[in-house]
């Protein structure tokens, strides 16, 4: 196989197979850009997002300070590190449907995986993060390659190795 096919056939596969190595290694750890906001902006975010006209309940959802304010009845929709005391998981998991939310007339439901990553989250925190547009963006640091030091010829052979070793 010519170099430079292989070289491209390993540069797809490292960027495909970095953010895979990555998940992998936090898989633990429940991220909110990650894992949590888009599971909100589909089933959450119409009723407790943004709009106020569509606001429910004046719960906000997207924004943590306003999530970690007591409700009208006292009740707190999250509590960091409390699952048990937090209005959301309790509303998330009920049997009631009068309680259940996303209520059953909203069409939306979340999978036993997606309510187990809701009370992993709360319990770990419940860490908001910026949206990754407003984020800055960081520089990686370069690995140091494993490689023929004259097979290097660009920064990236060194991400390309790195993600060969993980592979091998």
């Amino acid at each position: 196989m010519p170099v430079n096919c292989r070289r491209s056939i390993q540069l797809a596969l490292c960027l495909t197979g970095l953010p895979a190595v990555a998940f992998a290694a936090t898989r633990d750890e429940v991220k909110f850009n990650r894992d949590i906001r888009p599971i909100m902006s589909d089933t959450c975010f119409h009723c407790h997002g943004p709009d106020a006209k569509a606001r429910k309940a004046n719960l906000r959802l997207d924004i943590r300070d306003e999530a970690l304010k007591p409700a009208k009845s006292g009740a707190i929709p999250i509590v960091p590190g409390k699952p048990e005391k937090s209005e959301i998981i309790t509303r998330i998991f009920t049997k009631d449907s009068d309680d259940l939310m996303p209520p059953p007339d909203a069409h939306k439901t979340l999978t036993p995986a997606q309510k187990d990553l809701f009370k992993r989250w709360v319990a770990q925190g419940a860490k908001y993060e910026t949206h990754w547009a407003f984020a800055p963006t960081t520089r990686p640091e370069i690995p140091k390659a494993k490689l023929n030091a004259s097979r290097i010829k660009n920064p990236i052979d060194n991400f390309i190795s790195r993600a060969s070793r993980r592979r091998s």
